[in-house]
């Protein structure tokens, strides 16, 4: 080895181009008292005890998709998701259950808590209750609101937070408060709703290992993907899910059980015809309003 010329090459690696000028500095900054709730908060969530994935084939949720869209319907795979999801777990409510302080609860409602992003690294929550009680024609237009909503509650609870809550300056009184609240499911089902979903089409997958619910399911892109169907390769709009699950609430065979059931509804017909009668819906309101006079 030419201890020489691996001298040289260290030297050249360390080198600094002096018209780029000095580096900026590090910037440290302690987080507002009003702010450090949250990583209170996130610092008494237990991780995930699993997670399971499965691809399922978008064939037909794009289809209803096109559906939604042709009408001027303004919706995503993220509605098809959320109202698969919502059908599943109504259909299934073993695997729609929570366990908090010593007691299991089974709701006798699905309420999706749909993450979104926000100002800050906690991701708000959006509510979305009695989803599965809500065809497509009536949740993509709840889901829109109820998301044009939070951006404007983020603002003022953030508001609020700064003011307010440096009232309680220590960290530990910060997560006994918390814990306390975590015992309480009016608090949780409130904060996140009953099962939680995270969609992220600017990843292949995403699993989410801190959540509030019994489980989370968490969607990557939707993405054309080479897959086997009757033994031979053929491209098709797949997506990946993830179910990651409380232990306490779920183990891997229902985990398995639930991503099977939203697996086959997005790849059945059944939001098909939804999307067909909000398309249908909307027609119908689209003529009414042309035909009333001025």
């Amino acid at each position: 080895m030419d201890l020489r010329a691996v001298s040289e090459v260290r030297e050249a690696t360390q080198a600094i181009d002096p018209a780029a000028g000095e580096p900026p500095a590090d910037r440290l900054e302690s987080l507002p008292l009003g702010e450090r709730w949250f990583p209170d908060a996130f610092s008494t969530m237990h991780g995930p005890g699993g997670f399971a994935m499965r691809l399922a084939d978008m064939t037909r949720a794009k289809a209803a998709l096109k559906l939604l869209r042709d009408a001027s319907i303004p919706a995503t795979f993220t509605h098809i998701i959320v109202r698969a999801a919502a059908l599943a777990l109504a259909r299934n409510p073993e695997l729609h259950q929570i366990i908090c302080n010593y007691r299991r609860l089974t709701p006798g409602t699905v309420d999706i808590g749909l993450s979104m992003a926000g100002e800050t690294t906690y991701a708000p929550v959006v509510v979305l209750p009695a989803s599965d009680r809500k065809p497509l024609a009536a949740l993509v237009p709840a889901v829109n609101q109820a998301i044009r909503d939070a951006r404007v509650k983020e603002k003022i609870d953030l508001a609020n937070m700064r003011k307010i809550m440096w009232i309680i300056p220590f960290g530990f009184l910060r997560r006994f408060f918390i814990r306390l609240m975590n015992k309480s499911f009016f608090f949780r089902r409130k904060l996140v709703g009953t099962f939680q979903v995270s969609c992220l089409a600017s990843v292949d997958m995403i699993a989410s290992f801190l959540f509030y619910t019994g489980s989370i399911l968490g969607a990557g892109s939707v993405r054309d993907r080479v897959v086997a169907v009757d033994g031979q390769a053929v491209v098709r709009p797949t997506v990946w899910l993830t179910v990651c699950v409380d232990h306490a609430a779920m183990d891997g065979k229902r985990a398995g059980d639930l991503l099977g059931a939203i697996k086959s509804i997005l790849e059945g017909e059944e939001l098909v015809r939804e999307a067909e009668q909000a398309a249908s819906a909307s027609a119908r309101t689209e003529r009414a309003t042309g035909e009333q006079p001025s």
